[in-house]
């Protein structure tokens, strides 16, 4: 009798239940999404992915002791999720202190290297610096700075203060907002007061990213007179928020939905057909898709399941079916390389992409980056 191969077991953590649930539970789709196509086709090399969820509920506390749980009681071989840097910050310890591998799967600000972690989403270097010349070049140069409060906006805040000022462009005003914050009121009178000519959103989440643009619709401001350049206002949060406040807005992306690429349709008609013809795909989705067929290709040629043997496969795992339009490959910085796209919003949630961008090598160090923190403006959590 032949014997069964042991599964190969992959954590996912992600928020199903709480402020962040509308995204989160989309990201988990496409990491689900990812391991069933994987076993379809006959699994890694005649093993089954068994992915055991944990719901984190959208309180970066509980993300440790969900972390906690896969690693010592379900006895994962690799963790995938996390969607805010607060969660990825919080579990750190959890892999770090029991030698466990994990993938996180969201783009992020960088400034960040750990031994047991891999990075399935963009750093700044590859979704920001060109983004910012271009709003620059095209919207205007007089910029308000809004975002979460918390390490992701803050860095981002870091970052876009240097590129303004070689970019000859003025950064008048800098606020955050605490996550989850549904409150803009004081934001928007601030910009109404400063008239800039484009305002720059690193507004997370859900909750606070539908209540922004409502409030900035409802205030009477349009794209054509006073544009939100974003980060982070993805399909997902149009859906939540309505196509119609979004029209005309901006947002750099390393994935569109509307991406017109072989890879790109074959993967929405999956999803679709998976979760229904409403789900819409996104780029933070498909990270998490991205990061367990990388798991799956680098556990195929791993020599056993054990945290080493997986560490030193998944340096220079490639995925050439990456829905982004371009393969991506792991480097050896533990990080992944990404095009970049801007797109503008339009009436039925999907985004016209105006200008892209080949794909860059990840820097999650960036000297000019690093130099600027030590003179302090070291971002916060």
């Amino acid at each position: 009798m032949e014997r069964q191969l042991e599964p190969l077991r992959v954590g996912l953590v992600y928020s199903l239940t709480g402020p962040l649930s509308v995204t989160e539970a989309s990201i988990h789709r496409g990491a689900l999404l990812a391991a069933e196509e994987i076993n379809a086709a006959g699994g890694v090399s005649g093993r089954e992915i068994v992915t055991i969820t944990e719901d984190y509920a959208s309180d970066i506390p509980l993300a440790t002791a969900r972390a906690l749980k896969l690693v010592r009681d379900d006895r994962v071989h690799v963790c995938v999720g996390g969607y805010t840097s607060a969660s990825r910050i919080a579990m750190l310890p959890v892999f770090r202190r029991h030698n466990a591998v994990f993938v996180y799967s969201t783009y992020y600000e960088g400034l960040e290297r750990d031994e047991n972690t891999f990075y399935a989403g963009a750093v700044p270097n590859q979704f920001l610096d060109e983004y910012l010349r271009w709003v620059v070049d095209h919207l205007g140069s007089r910029l308000y700075v809004v975002g979460s409060d918390y390490v992701y906006p803050r860095t981002l805040g870091v970052i876009i203060q240097r590129l303004a000022r070689t970019l000859g462009a003025e950064v008048l005003a800098e606020r955050y907002v605490p996550l989850g914050t549904t409150a803009f009121r004081g934001v928007i009178e601030e910009i109404e007061a400063i008239r800039p000519d484009v305002v720059i959103s690193n507004v997370v989440g859900s909750d606070s990213v539908p209540a922004l643009y409502r409030q900035f619709h409802a205030a009477g401001h349009r794209a054509e007179t006073l544009p939100i350049a974003a980060t982070v206002t993805t399909e997902i949060e149009v859906q939540a928020m309505g196509p119609e406040y979004n029209v005309g807005h901006y947002i750099t992306a390393t994935y569109f939905g509307s991406l017109d690429t072989d890879h790109n349709r074959r993967y929405v008609e999956a999803f679709r057909a998976r979760f229904g013809p409403d789900a819409v795909t996104h780029v933070p989705q498909v990270g998490a898709y991205n990061a367990v067929r990388l798991v799956g290709i680098a556990a195929a040629r791993a020599a056993d399941l054990t945290p080493p043997a997986l560490r030193e496969s998944l340096l220079g795992a490639r995925f050439d079916g990456n829905p982004e339009g371009w393969p991506t490959t792991i480097s050896a910085n533990h990080h992944t390389d990404h095009p970049s796209y801007i797109g503008r919003g339009r009436a039925d949630g999907q985004f016209d992409i105006l200008a892209s961008f080949p794909p860059r090598p990840p820097d999650p160090f960036p000297p000019s980056i690093v130099h600027e923190s030590r003179r302090g403006r070291e971002p916060t959590r």
